[in-house]
């Protein structure tokens, strides 16, 4: 069996595993082919540059589990690549309470692989699974929010209550980790459906034989008939099969795609696109993710970081768009926000060039905090200390976050990267607030991702993601009304005023926004990249020969 962390812990580090640097283009999926016409038949192989830790959605936070079993699981709910709702398991869904209760009524043609059918029983059987305390979800239990309960009100219709108005709820229903599962192999139990042995749902491909440490195999669910209208096909998968292989080392991962060892490779670094593209067999494709952007979230509380002038010296002290230019080589996105441009419905426009580097203005501020000495490195001193910002970090600090340290130095400040592969010793310094701030990013198509960041009540001890340590009555109202009403633009108004404070508070630096990339062999067709960015299987498809 494989063996299970604690929930808590978990899912604090997944979010400090910083992503390798990449980029891409932006076209968001593989071209069509100019002359050949889409068949059926045939496979391709993957590369992935992650394995999950954990197999099962209801459990793990992590977006590689999310990807891997997207194939597998099929959703009440789908999200287009353009970030619109409509209806997949569910055929229709209406709302009553104002807001409080979701009322879904179901296909009556669902199959799950073990040949038991869809019904309301399932999803009650779901998302009391989801929210029961022996599956320690780490991230679906959190998206369902202020749930109430699931009721069955009828074979095919089902209900789904919250304790207030939770406009969020339809787009979580749309992610894989509330994904719909065979109820009877939920009765698997934790170790088997961590370990991706017992994966079973009702999506268009079947899960197959998995190696540990190597690859998992997908076979066609030759019954499939019940695709999302924006899924771009219809009827069973054009593939019969493909295997993910898990190959975590980028040269290795790019020198298989460019090998021809496999057919398209995730997480492309941003020094060998130019070289693949160069390859007259392959193409790049790739789309900016949605959600939370890699920003560093100051610790608030902390001694030095309390002082707001000294948070705003550092907030100014980083020259952003020459590092993300330096870093990604011409092809990543400076971010003015903690939310990515690609997040639907959410974004501030108005922040862009609303808080520029300036130096001279952060040496001011310190200099009014009382950082005003020098040490023998050009570090700033106040009573003889060096002026020390404490990052934590899981595993090897990026190569941006080493470039933000160098840059920070010429302000004289002192980034430093405390990296540890000790799990309990970096979670009790997260839970603890032994830290200056955090680097990290978090995808999700919703704007609802900046309550996981700053309501009072998400702190790190409960799972929460809240790392700035804000607690405003403010910005929960805020955080709260944007749950509370469907209307999209009155969501964005509130979101806006959250991207706001937060920048204004120096509770933030966003750094700059995460893009997905995909290397493609030419030989594969409609490979398109979720609003996620994920590659989407099913309607992929390989020429002949």
């Amino acid at each position: 069996m494989h063996p299970r962390r604690t929930p808590r812990r978990a899912a604090l580090l997944s979010v400090l595993l910083l992503a390798a640097v990449t980029a891409c283009s932006s076209d968001g999926g593989s071209a069509p082919a100019a002359q050949a016409k889409p068949r059926s038949g045939g496979s391709l192989t993957y590369a992935a540059q992650q394995e999950p830790d954990c197999w099962d959605p209801h459990t793990s936070a992590q977006d590689v589990t999310a990807f891997v079993q997207r194939p597998v699981f099929d959703s009440l709910v789908y999200q287009t690549p353009d970030g619109e709702l409509e209806p997949w398991l569910a055929k229709s869904w209406k709302t009553s309470q104002g807001g409080r209760t979701y009322t879904f009524d179901l296909r009556e043609d669902v199959t799950f692989h073990d040949g038991k059918h869809l019904d309301a029983a399932a999803v009650k059987a779901n998302f009391d699974h989801i929210t029961a305390k022996a599956t320690q979800s780490q991230y679906a239990a959190g998206l369902l929010g202020p749930y109430s309960g699931t009721t069955v009100k009828g074979k095919y219709r089902v209900e789904v209550r919250f304790s207030r108005p939770y406009a969020p709820f339809l787009q979580a229903a749309s992610t894989t980790y509330l994904g719909i599962a065979s109820p009877a192999s939920l009765k698997a139990g934790a170790d088997k459906l961590c370990a991706g042995t017992d994966s079973v749902g009702s999506g268009p491909f079947k899960a197959g034989a998995y190696t540990r440490g190597q690859k998992r195999g997908y076979t066609k669910n030759a019954a499939y008939a019940w695709a999302p209208k924006g899924a771009g096909h219809s009827g069973p998968a054009r593939l019969d099969s493909f295997t993910v292989r898990f190959i975590t080392e980028d040269a290795t991962r790019v020198g298989a795609l460019t090998s021809g060892q496999v057919d398209g490779a995730a997480a492309i670094p941003a020094n060998q696109i130019a070289a693949v593209r160069r390859n007259t067999r392959l193409d790049v494709v790739g789309k900016d993710v949605p959600g939370a952007v890699d920003t560093f979230y100051l610790n608030t509380r902390s001694p030095l970081f309390s002082d707001a002038r000294v948070r705003k010296a550092f907030q100014r002290s980083i020259d952003l768009d020459a590092l993300v230019k330096s870093v990604f080589q011409g092809t990543g996105t400076r971010a003015w926000s903690t939310l990515s441009p690609a997040t639907p419905h959410s974004y501030d426009s108005g922040l862009e060039k609303s808080w520029p580097y300036d130096r001279a203005l952060a040496g001011r501020l310190l200099d009014q905090a009382g950082w005003t000495g020098r040490d023998s490195e050009g570090y700033r001193t106040k009573n003889g200390k060096r002026l020390t910002v404490v990052a934590p970090v899981y595993g090897t600090a990026s190569v941006f976050s080493q470039a933000v340290q160098g840059d920070l130095k010429k302000a004289g400040i002192y980034l430093n990267l405390a990296a540890s592969t000790d799990a309990t010793a970096v979670s009790a310094q997260l839970d603890e607030g032994r830290y200056d701030v955090v680097e990290t990013s978090w995808a999700r198509g919703d704007g609802d991702i900046l309550s996981s960041f700053f309501l009072s009540t998400e702190s790190s001890e409960g799972g929460g993601h809240n790392f700035a340590k804000v607690a405003d009555p403010q910005v929960d109202t805020w955080l709260k009304k944007a749950q509370g009403t469907t209307d999209p633009d009155q969501r964005a108004e509130y979101y806006a005023q959250v991207q706001k404070w937060t920048l204004d508070r120096a509770a933030v630096v966003p750094a700059y926004v995460q893009k997905a990339s995909v290397g493609v062999n030419k030989k594969v067709h409609g490979l398109r990249l979720s609003l996620s960015a994920w590659p989407e299987f099913y309607g992929a498809w390989v020429e002949a020969g």
